[in-house]
Formats: C-alpha cells, sequence, structure tokens
C-alpha cells in the first residue's frame, strides 16, 4: 500500500477519539492577566492566543497569532500555529483538500497555511510541536476505556502520534520504528514504508537528538520526492524537496557535520537561490568558525534575497557592527525598524552604535525605545541598556 502524503493528511493522522482528558486547559483569565505584564513578549502573546484557541475564539487566535510573528519574526511556534489553525477552524477542511473540494473562499486560506508550514521549518527545523496538541484537541485515551482489541489497534497504529503531540520524542520514534517494521517489513522493503511515517519518525529523532536516525528518514524523504518529480508525477508533499535539503543541512549542523551541512546548504542554494534561511544558517555556522568574511557575505545575500525580513537586516547590522563597521549598520538597522517598529534589537543596537560614535543624545533615545519595546526575558540586555543609560554624559 502506498499512501501519498499531502499537508491536509498531516492534519488528519490524529485519528484518535479523545476520551480521557490529560490536556493543558489554559485558564484564559489567567492567561491574559500574565500577558498583560508584558506585552512586548512574543511567546506571552502566543500563549494567549493558545488560550483563545482552545475558547474557539478564532477571529482572536489568529489576530494574536499574527502579532506574536510580528513581534519576534523569527518566532517559529507562530508559523507553524497559523499552519494549522484553518484546520482547527474547520473541521472538515481536511478531508475537502484531500477530495479537491475546497470552496473558492478557503483556497487561498489553505494556500497560506502550506505557507505558514513550509515558513515554520525554515525559520527553525527544531520547531516544537506541541501546537499539535491544541488544533487536535487531543486527550490521552486509557485503556480502561476500550476493548482489549481496540486498545490493541491504538497501540499498534496509533500510539505515536499521541506522544509526538504530547512531546513524549523517544516513545514516539520507538513506536513508528516498530510500525515500519511490522506493518510494512521496513528492513526488506524500506520503499513501502509511508511518507507520514518518515516524517514524523524524524522530527521524533531529531527533537530527541538521534540526529543521524533523523537525516536518514529525510534523506530517504529526499531521494522519493526526486524520483517523483523526475518522473513527473503528480506528488502532493508536505514540504518541497527542497525543503528536504535545508532540513538535512540544519540536521547534519546539530550532529556536529560541518562540513556536511555547508555541502547541504549550498546544495540547497543551487537549486533556489530565493532560500534566504540557508544564507542565515550558512552565516551562523561561518560566525562559529570564525570566518567572519564570509559569514558577512552570506548575510548580506540574505538580505539581497529577502529584503522585508526585519531579522535578516538586523543579522547583518551585528555582523557590520562586530566588523567594525558601525556606521554602514545604521542603514539596514533603520530599514528594519521602518518594516517592524516593534522588533526591539535594533534599538539596542543603534544605541551602542550612537554611543561608538560619541552621540550621548541619539544613544539615550535609542536605549529609551530599546527599553520601551524589548520584553521582559531579555533581563541582561535590559539591564545592560539600564546601566549604559546612567552612564551616558548628561
Amino acid at each position: 500500500m502506498t499512501i501519498r502524503v499531502s499537508f491536509a493528511i498531516l492534519m488528519l493522522c490524529a485519528a484518535v477519539s479523545p476520551v480521557h482528558s490529560q490536556r493543558l486547559v489554559r485558564n484564559l483569565k489567567a492567561v491574559e492577566e500574565w500577558a498583560r505584564q508584558d506585552t512586548n513578549d512574543a511567546h506571552r502573546v502566543y500563549e494567549l492566543a493558545l488560550a483563545h484557541w482552545q475558547q474557539h475564539h478564532w477571529p482572536q487566535t489568529d489576530s494574536l497569532l499574527r502579532l506574536a510573528a510580528r513581534i519576534e519574526p523569527r518566532y517559529a511556534d507562530a508559523y507553524l500555529a497559523l499552519a494549522y489553525l484553518p484546520f482547527a477552524r474547520r473541521t472538515s477542511l481536511s478531508d475537502e483538500v484531500l477530495r479537491d473540494h475546497v470552496s473558492d473562499q478557503w483556497k487561498p486560506i489553505v494556500a497560506e497555511a502550506a505557507d505558514f508550514y513550509q515558513r515554520a521549518f525554515r525559520t527553525d527545523p527544531m520547531v516544537s510541536l506541541d501546537v499539535m496538541t491544541v488544533a487536535r484537541e487531543l486527550d490521552e485515551p486509557r485503556a480502561i476505556d476500550y476493548t482489549p482489541a481496540q486498545w490493541l489497534a491504538y497501540l499498534r497504529c496509533c500510539a505515536w502520534w499521541v506522544d509526538l503531540s504530547l512531546g513524549r520524542y523517544r516513545s514516539a520514534s520507538e513506536r513508528m520504528t516498530k510500525l515500519a517494521q511490522n506493518e510494512f517489513d521496513e528492513a526488506k522493503h524500506p520503499d513501502k514504508v509511508p511518507d507520514v511515517i518518515l516524517v514524523y519518525r524524524g522530527l521524533a529523532f531529531a527533537h530527541s537528538w538521534q540526529y543521524d536516525a533523523a537525516i536518514a528518514d529525510f534523506r530517504a524523504l529526499l531521494e522519493r520526492t526526486v524520483k517523483k518529480t523526475e518522473r513527473n508525477e503528480i506528488i502532493h508533499v508536505p514540504l518541497r524537496d527542497n525543503d528536504y535539503r535545508f532540513m538535512l543541512a540544519a540536521l547534519h549542523h546539530l550532529a556536529g557535520h560541518t562540513d556536511s551541512a555547508v555541502a547541504m546548504y549550498q546544495q540547497a542554494l543551487e537549486h533556489d537561490l530565493g532560500l534566504a534561511a540557508a544564507h542565515t544558517f550558512l552565516a551562523s555556522i561561518y560566525e562559529q568558525t570564525n570566518r567572519p568574511a564570509d559569514a558577512l557575505l552570506e548575510r548580506r545575500r540574505a538580505v539581497e534575497v529577502d529584503h522585508d525580513d526585519p531579522a535578516a537586516l538586523f543579522d547583518l547590522a551585528i555582523s557590520l557592527f562586530n566588523a567594525g563597521h558601525a556606521g554602514e549598520a545604521l542603514d539596514p538597522l533603520y530599514r528594519a525598524i521602518g518594516l517592524n517598529p516593534r522588533f526591539s534589537p535594533p534599538y539596542y543596537t543603534l544605541g551602542r552604535i550612537a554611543e561608538a560614535l560619541n552621540q550621548p543624545e541619539e544613544a539615550r533615545d535609542q536605549y529609551k525605545r530599546f527599553l520601551a519595546s524589548a520584553p521582559l526575558r531579555l533581563e541582561d540586555l535590559r539591564q545592560d541598556a539600564e546601566q549604559r543609560l546612567e552612564h551616558l554624559p548628561k
């Protein structure tokens, strides 16, 4: 049996009847009060969005998730939640996508959800999967609520999904490995293991630090996708083939295989020059390996590819500042602020540059802007800004 995986199938995987709640149910009033204590914190905004999600307050949830992403442009959790949200709002949507019966009204919403899904993993290949518990309103079954046959069936084919959603990644990977071996004879016929198992087992391996095993699963997915593309087949995959290359590069990076990671990022860029995230991750590798000139080049390329990304502009400014080119860092910092005034780190950097250029009044203004917009969890940076303010000449 061959199962072709689509984005919608990923929303249908949790076909387990909820009978016993062990979910974290967020108290909306308590979360609202907590979020009000620091409205600049993207994580608090995100948690408030999930609290509204659990109450089925869909417009508020959508608005808050988008706000979290604006406050912190690389908050991958918000993008993944936005990918799942339409399928929670309209429970029939997954089936409509699979049957290709999506109404004209919902087609752009489905397309945007797929883009958010891709963006989440491009932003952070290790993005948390916790939102799946909320998205599927998942409860953990108990043996007492099933017949013996039903319970065995659940353990055999579905328990991995519950483990994965609840963050029990090692258990999930072990269950999926048993499923692949017992149901699809993976040892003799690895090509018969469904893509959905490889995708989620790979993620479970990665989240439980079994990077080499994760690499094997995503390598198999890439090879399958390339073969299907070469045969001009119509394929439906949760991520495109080049996203698998990007994921493989990130996994090699996490595993400490630096040379392989660089090669995979470069290979991904050969297939998609617009993959800004690959430039960003390459730059981080070059910075870690004391290659500042190469890192700066990749930062510039990331901005060229995605000139509307305030985080990429900020990264470029930091590389310029660290390389002793403080004056050149001003333009990308002001552009980042113009794109996203709520993104706080550029203000701090502008204050540092103003100090370096002996402009105390400008430095004072920028540090104050930073302190007004920075979340409380940036405690070290906030303390540094406050100390610098105190020592500026009057």
